[in-house]
């Protein structure tokens, strides 16, 4: 794949680094950025940056929130916006022949939005709908409570949503506060990929971000994180059909040296689907649960190792009994050769499908270039995997998947309910 650096200077911002790979097949143009800060700048109004975001395509500029839904539709312009803990996100998908009219109307979104108030009303109260409907969900209350556990008062262990009452608090001037403060953040990241060539690239760039200002570093503004839940657990009762559980334990950052052999670790313990040990022993072979997985969770500031398993309230304490003995059982003693192999098999055969599309591309680039990657990046991935040995993976499980130190978060009915 052929990946072009740009970089372009603009008039009271910070200089744009971009990310460009021509693909003239098609004429479309796959756009996604994104700036550091998202909810880790919230405040004490949790949920800000949440809902800023899904206001933004709500009314810019001198176009109502129809009225600009409308200039979308008729370019056939996809645009979306997201907040996480650590960024907020944006993405783009236009015809080329409509290129400059959908990057005036992402200019408009990022930096005139409107925040109308009937807009901002109707939105808000889809956001409380949804965190209402998350109340009853033991599998979002065991997510929600299982990043407080391990991140404790640290910004990661907000809520991403708010809360009810904390949405409640959030007026247009806050709005336009955090707008300002996210797209105007000193290091944005940004790929292109499709029907546009080098100077088109720069122009289009140009017009997107045309009003931009210097804003501060906002990377600097986030505490490193550490890992609170060493040795914690919580249970929470509820009237439910399936009892819950939630594990975490802290990993290490996507660009560490050592992450792909966390990759492959991961993909052994709980990632690789019913190819992994927590699959076998729990659902398998003791038919404990429909499924349990593990999963990666690399934060730009703290990273972990997490899962989850659903199983009857009955059968929680053996399920979490077993967890817990085969994370030690790797801890102790590493991985066989031919867990190994497979593993490096399914992950590096599976690579390719992450770059099957324009905007999978875009994703990817832009994943690479949040945690520092270089362009050759891709290329070289694969084999890193393949560099990892039984010996690597048996260090890591011994410095990661000490049982003693997993947080744990059951939600669901007692043995009597």
């Amino acid at each position: 794949m052929d990946i072009k650096q740009l970089s372009l200077s603009q008039k009271d911002a910070a200089d744009l680094d971009i990310w460009l790979v021509e693909d003239h097949r098609l004429p479309i143009i796959n756009i996604e950025f994104a700036f550091i800060g998202g909810a880790s700048l919230d405040g004490d109004k949790h949920g800000l940056a949440y809902l800023m975001a899904a206001l933004l395509d709500e009314g810019a500029g001198d176009l109502d929130d129809q009225e600009f839904h409308k200039a979308l539709d008729e370019t056939a312009t996809h645009l979306h916006f997201s907040a996480t803990r650590d960024i907020i996100n944006g993405s783009i998908k236009m015809l080329k022949k409509h290129k400059e009219r959908a990057a005036d109307l992402l200019n408009m979104a990022m930096f005139a939005p409107t925040f109308a108030e009937d807009a901002s009303e109707r939105v808000k109260a889809q956001i409380v709908a949804s965190i209402r409907s998350a109340s009853t969900s033991p599998t979002e209350i065991a997510a929600k409570r299982m990043m407080k556990l391990a991140f404790g008062d640290h910004v990661y262990g907000n809520l991403v949503k708010g809360s009810e009452e904390t949405l409640n608090t959030i007026n247009r001037a806050d709005l336009q506060k955090t707008t300002l403060q996210n797209f105007n953040a000193a290091h944005p990241y940004l790929v292109i990929v499709g029907d546009v060539n080098e100077t088109e690239a720069e122009q289009l760039v140009m017009r997107i971000f045309a009003g931009r200002k210097l804003g501060s570093d906002n990377v600097d503004a986030i505490a490193e994180a550490e890992f609170a839940g060493i040795g914690k657990s919580e249970t929470h009762h509820m009237d439910v059909p399936q009892a819950v559980v939630n594990f975490a334990l802290p990993s290490i950052a996507q660009n560490d040296p050592d992450f792909m052999t966390v990759l492959v670790l991961n993909h052994i313990l709980g990632g690789g689907g019913f190819s992994s040990r927590l699959m076998e022993e729990i659902r398998e072979k003791r038919g404990l649960t429909y499924g349990i997985h593990t999963s990666l969770m690399p934060l730009k500031h703290g990273s972990l190792i997490t899962g989850s398993a659903a199983t009857s309230a009955d059968k929680m304490d053996e399920t979490i009994k077993i967890l817990r003995q085969e994370i030690a059982k790797m801890h102790e003693g590493g991985v066989t050769d031919e867990e190994l192999e497979n593993a490096k098999t399914y992950l590096t055969g599976a690579y390719p499908l992450r770059f099957d599309t324009g905007a999978k591309i875009a994703h990817q680039l832009l994943s690479m270039q949040y945690f520092n990657f270089g362009i050759d990046f891709i290329d070289q991935r694969n084999n890193l995997v393949n560099k990892v040995t039984k010996q690597d993976v048996a260090r890591m499980a011994e410095r990661l998947l000490d049982v003693k130190n997993m947080a744990q978060v059951t939600v669901g009915p007692t043995e009597t309910d």
